[in-house]
């Protein structure tokens, strides 16, 4: 059999396991649905080590001896030098000190692992894009599948994707699907009640991550070089990973970062990365779009976490178990922990009050331009919100922030957890900038390439070096 025919015998496989279980979970989606009175939160965090004297071949190993010494919680990414830090099990955050003990075993586990790099003579990079490491050929964990998924996009990769990256006069060209391997995000993962809520709270989430990202961007600088961006991560993860096949050059990112035509959109030409054409009807029809992708891997008894797990959007469902999970995906790591679990609540309370109000959904071109503009800009220019009235409205970035951290208030208020958020570290947050803005001020003066002793000082006087 050739290599050709092979393939498209394990897709065609594939597809027919994926659909067979996908059946079977919509049959079955009674055992998802949960009573009221509890909330499970879980998070994610992606670290990466600074070894810059390891050579790269060597990267990985000393990332898996770290991996080892911390133990349960820390695991494995697509780059040699990153690690993930995630909760073992979930908590309540409604009942008694769930989410202070949320916090402290997350706490707990980046403390083990900031010892166990720092024994080693290393530091953990805590930023949403390793301005260290290159961009071609970037060290990857040696895991079959690390392999082959950045391999099938750059080989697939259409031949009119513009693939440069920046604001500046020195752009940075982002066309290595392994480039993904220098992001690092925090992720948010709440239980739903059903899957009909998990719709609901995946479509509410694409509308308020801009809003968050505007936030707390911390990914400007790739190779030293000051991309002007307040985070790169998945523009670069769009452009990297974009197979479609366009018969007709559109406007460039700089304009609209949606490079599919009208009729691309409405023949159902899609990315697997970002936001969707629309929002999610149900879950079959979020369903039959994850399965609509090339599984590249092949394990049929697989399939459908597979598909899952390559569906890249800014959130996502998945399905741990009897639970129906929600995972908000466009966040990056952040400095501190303080600052993630500011995210973590403003995020929650803000679906808690959507829920609530069951106000209507800003429409997706508007999410579209407000992501573009949060990676982009972060909060200095003008965005779109829903007003009173449930119209879309433009407003200063920061006006409208400052009313919707008021709707995560008393989304909180109503679970009575509203006493957990930090609101003086909020409003430090909002006077001070995103972590992109404060690396970027101790940068001003250095130029748009800055050498690596002068980034590891700053990073280290920004606490994104620790």
């Amino acid at each position: 059999m050739s290599d050709k025919n092979e393939w498209q015998q394990n897709e065609r496989e594939m597809r027919e396991s994926f659909h067979e279980k996908a059946r079977d979970l919509i049959d079955q989606e009674e055992r998802f649905r949960k009573t009221e009175g509890t909330q499970l939160v879980g998070i994610e965090s992606e670290v990466a080590i600074d070894a810059s004297n390891v050579r790269p071949g060597d990267l990985e190993a000393v990332r898996d001896s770290i991996i080892e010494e911390v133990g349960e919680g820390a695991d494995k990414e697509l780059g040699a030098s990153q690690i993930e830090l995630r909760n073992p099990k979930p908590f309540d955050i409604l009942s008694n000190n769930g989410f202070n003990a949320l916090r402290k075993e997350y706490a707990d586990m980046l403390g083990a692992l900031t010892r166990a790099t720092h024994s080693r003579g290393f530091s953990v990079l805590m930023v949403g894009a390793n301005p260290f490491l290159p961009i071609e050929d970037t060290p990857r964990t040696s895991k079959p599948k690390y392999v082959q998924v950045p391999n099938f996009y750059n080989t697939n990769r259409g031949d009119d994707v513009d693939t440069l990256i920046g604001l500046g006069a020195r752009q940075i060209d982002i066309g290595f699907a392994e480039v993904v391997s220098l992001f690092q995000s925090f992720q948010v993962n709440i239980e739903a009640r059903s899957c009909t809520d998990a719709i609901n709270h995946m479509n509410r989430s694409f509308v308020v991550a801009p809003y968050l990202l505007a936030l707390c961007g911390n990914a400007r600088y790739l190779n030293c070089v000051d991309t002007h961006l307040r985070d790169i991560r998945m523009m670069a993860w769009e452009k990297s990973h974009d197979t479609r096949m366009q018969d007709v050059r559109v406007l460039s990112w700089e304009r609209s970062f949606d490079l599919r035509t009208p009729h691309e959109i409405g023949t159902g030409k899609m990315l697997r990365v970002g936001l969707p054409e629309r929002y999610f009807v149900d879950m079959e029809d979020y369903l039959a779009r994850a399965g609509q992708f090339p599984f590249i891997l092949h394990n049929p008894e697989a399939a459908l976490q597979i598909a899952i797990g390559m569906t890249w959007l800014d959130a996502r469902v998945k399905f741990i178990d009897d639970s129906c999970v929600v995972e908000l995906r466009l966040l990056p790591t952040q400095p501190t922990i303080r600052e993630e679990m500011v995210l973590t609540l403003l995020y929650i309370g803000w679906l808690t009050d959507a829920k609530i109000r069951n106000g209507k959904l800003l429409p997706i071109e508007c999410v579209r331009e407000n992501r573009l503009s949060a990676m982009m800009h972060g909060m200095h220019r003008p965005m779109w919100f829903v007003s009173n009235s449930g119209a879309p409205e433009k407003l200063p970035c920061d006006v409208g922030i400052k009313r919707e951290i008021q709707n995560a208030m008393y989304g909180l208020r109503r679970m009575g957890i509203e006493h957990l958020l930090d609101t003086r570290f909020l409003a430090s947050m909002m006077r001070h900038g995103s972590p992109s803005d404060r690396l970027g001020k101790l940068l001003e003066k250095d130029g748009e390439c800055v050498s690596m002793e002068r980034m590891r000082e700053a990073l280290w006087e920004a606490g994104m070096l620790i």
